[in-house]
């Protein structure tokens, strides 16, 4: 069951987990940051102004869920919930892991969607920061509840998500493990929900043009990461393509923001590259659009990224890596 974070102050000093720290990457088609790429038009102002795309109508509505974790609530080891429907069980085992089963898979058998890496000397804890991170502590570390690098020694997994203090954990009558803020935007979601795009045996990038998401599936079929992002709700055409080039640094087109880690993979019908990029940054190095806004339409064609995540694709993308597009 989920309670309330006695805690609550202490943990709400742990740090936040730093971005990944990418090691040099050597890269032969790494290019210079003078490129032109398809993410804002003419009339974008640096005041904020301009277009954009709204979400297609008819989008179907989510399944019924059951809110695991509201924030600063958390999970102790035994401790369990279930789907609305009773077919989806999320344990927090003793041995550390995190596993989310399938209450009857039609043999009298649970089966295991989804699990964290076992840790059987530690003490877990999942908690629902305050912040909006899912993170799963070893409450027995010295580092527990300390501050800076002590901190993050004691965290045995994190969702990685941040963006929304008020996001709960939630577990759907489809099986689905993810975060949610309030007003409905998806932050993460578990590992049995990547589709299939028939590629195996190679690393590989799949974007949902659709529902705005991108999942990075490592060479042995495990998911690395998945994450909300935003692009433009018809371009790139689905299809299947690589990366060509990459660039720690780039500007858009028309010269008015410039982006870092991209990670190009396609054009448009008028030769603009395309690409994964950080939130590109406008007049006087501003933002042009909060982490929260991740998941919405937003740009031309390129893939906007949280800055850290784009920085994660840059380094694990290496030039050829498959990148799938779907509707």
């Amino acid at each position: 069951m989920a309670v309330g974070l006695g805690m609550a102050a202490l943990l709400a000093v742990l740090p936040l987990r730093p971005a990944s720290a990418a090691g040099v990457v050597t890269d032969l088609g790494a290019e210079p940051s003078q490129r032109w790429h398809l993410d804002f038009d003419a009339a974008w102002h640096p005041d904020g102004g301009g277009t954009t795309v709204s979400v297609p109508e008819g989008m179907p509505e989510a399944p019924p869920a059951t809110t695991v974790l509201g924030p600063g609530e958390y999970l102790a080891a035994g401790e369990s919930a279930m789907s609305p429907n009773g077919w989806y069980r999320l344990t927090l085992e003793p041995d550390g892991r995190l596993v989310l089963r399938a209450t009857d898979d039609g043999l009298g058998l649970r089966a295991v969607l989804w699990s964290t890496e076992p840790a059987s000397e530690a003490v877990p804890l999942l908690v629902m920061r305050t912040n909006g991170d899912l993170v799963l502590y070893d409450t027995a570390h010295p580092g527990f509840g300390a501050t800076a690098s002590d901190g993050d020694r004691a965290r045995l997994w994190t969702a990685d998500t941040r963006s929304d203090p008020a996001a709960s954990l939630q577990l759907g009558n489809d099986g689905t493990l993810s975060v949610v803020t309030p007003l409905g935007r998806t932050l993460w979601r578990s590992g049995n929900t990547a589709p299939d795009v028939g590629i195996v045996g190679a690393r590989h990038v799949i974007y949902d043009r659709g529902s705005q998401w991108v999942w990075l599936i490592d060479a042995d079929g495990a998911m690395v990461d998945n994450y909300p992002v935003s692009g433009h709700a018809e371009s790139p055409v689905p299809g299947r393509y690589a990366v060509t080039s990459k660039s720690e640094d780039a500007i858009s087109y028309n010269w008015l923001v410039t982006m870092e880690h991209m990670v190009r993979f396609t054009t448009d019908s008028e030769g603009d590259l395309i690409g994964f990029h950080s939130i590109p940054r406008g007049w006087r190095d501003t933002p042009v659009q909060t982490e929260a806004e991740l998941g919405e339409f937003g740009s031309l064609g390129c893939v906007r990224q949280r800055d850290d995540k784009a920085e994660r694709l840059y380094t694990w993308a290496p030039i050829g890596t498959p990148v799938v597009v779907i509707a």
